[in-house]
């Protein structure tokens, strides 16, 4: 293997070298889906909001609305009064305005009716016959959201390649936005190995494991917001392995492969990167641990992206989720470069490390806003279970201490 990975690129230097040979951000296919459909993917282009929200303004609380000028010093032991001028009836508009020294009983969510600027609080008011007491002074804008003020006209609601989430669909829903269209890349997952058989497998052979990157890749590359299909096993012979890989990259843009733990495999790998149309194999090998073995090419004229990932699920995960999916989302020219968070966060215990290579180790965040190293080898699947993301160790840094903070990307 020490031959196969001689050549290493940083990550950073990686990413920026393929967006600029590349000419990203390229097309890529859309679709349109209702907007509950849409759900969990990324909009293929950016969304205004054509109407102010809210429509109109109204009380955020029950109480009378009222010009705040006529209840300034207001006070349990000083009270004012003010003539009860009408209600405002959920859903309707009102019919009259508020005068000086007026007021008007109002439910949360009422139309403001004209002349109101604030609204008094049901419980810092007393109706008496035709008088409202009003017993606490309030501001100007107090316990009301006017027309436009959280959403204007005009303003983005989404930006090209942003996500429809939790976050977002609320805004898009009160804007209107019944249906919009999203990126629709046509990503493949292969993984290969004569060791690796289907998850259906009752009884393993001697020798084998079942697959696991495939399924770690669609699960991760869903989460943040890309469909991606699961094509399978290819074993490592070279024809045959080369008949399906061609087979695959054909009928997708983003060729995604894992596994291959031999040096003769990753080699013919390689070779059959670096045969794809220009430019070819543009990354032999990245300079972190673990994910060292990474292959990325490309047919820049038939806009088809490879990626060869670690057999290892841990190296495998760490790869696509700080190179494959920040990939993606320049791929796809999103704002947001990379996917999760980044926080700097204080060390629960020692962390060795080497300079060199950009460590990325699973971590577990603490109950005290601390975050631990969890103890696991390239080769482990339970440690991604227990994590919250990876500790990142740059190439020119050593032994983290206990106490001292660390870089931290969090899934979320």
């Amino acid at each position: 293997m020490a031959g196969f990975v001689k050549e290493v690129t940083s990550r950073k230097r990686a990413l920026e070298d393929i967006t600029e040979r590349l000419l990203f951000p390229w097309g890529y296919p859309v679709r349109e889906l209702p907007l509950g459909e849409a759900v969990g993917r990324r909009s293929a282009s950016e969304i205004i909001n054509d109407r102010p929200y809210p429509p109109f303004s109204r009380s955020l609380r029950d109480g009378y609305a009222v010009r705040h000028l006529d209840a300034a010093g207001a006070t349990p032991g000083t009270p004012l009064f003010l003539t009860k001028a009408g209600e405002v009836s959920m859903g309707l508009c009102p019919d009259f305005e508020i005068s000086p020294s007026e007021a008007a009983a109002i439910p949360t969510g009422g139309i403001l009716p004209n002349g109101a600027d604030a609204v008094v609080m049901l419980e810092d008011t007393e109706l008496a016959g035709g008088w409202v007491e009003v017993r606490r002074g309030v501001q100007a804008g107090e316990n009301i959201i006017l027309e436009g003020e959280e959403i204007p006209r005009g303003e983005r609601l989404l930006a090209t390649g942003g996500m429809v989430d939790f976050k977002t669909i609320g805004m898009l829903a009160t804007a209107g936005v019944s249906s919009l269209s999203v990126i629709d890349l046509r990503i493949s997952i292969l993984s290969t190995g004569d060791e690796i058989v289907p998850v259906e497998t009752k009884e393993l052979p001697p020798g084998c494991i079942r697959d696991v990157n495939g399924w770690n890749l669609k699960a991760l590359i869903s989460r943040y917001g890309f469909e991606a299909k699961y094509r399978g096993i290819a074993n490592d012979d070279g024809a045959e392995f080369e008949r399906r890989f061609h087979e695959e990259l054909a009928d997708c843009d983003l060729l995604i492969l894992s596994g291959g733990s031999s040096v003769g495999v990753r080699d013919h790998c390689s070779e059959m990167l670096a045969s794809l149309p220009e430019p070819g194999l543009l990354v032999r090998g990245l300079n972190i641990v673990p994910g060292k073995p990474t292959l990325i090419a490309a047919d820049a004229a038939a806009k088809k992206l490879v990626v060869s990932l670690p057999g290892h699920p841990l190296s495998c995960l760490a790869v696509a989720f700080t190179v494959l999916l920040p990939l993606l989302m320049r791929r796809i020219g999103a704002e947001e470069r990379e996917c999760g968070t980044r926080l700097r966060l204080r060390l629960a215990r020692d962390l060795a490390a080497r300079t060199g290579p950009e460590e990325f180790v699973p971590c577990v965040l603490g109950a005290d806003g601390s975050v631990a190293p969890i103890a696991a080898k390239s080769g482990y699947i339970s440690a991604l279970a227990k994590a919250s993301g990876f500790i990142c160790i740059p190439e020119d840094r050593e032994t983290i201490r206990a106490g001292e903070d660390a870089e931290v990307w969090l899934w979320q």
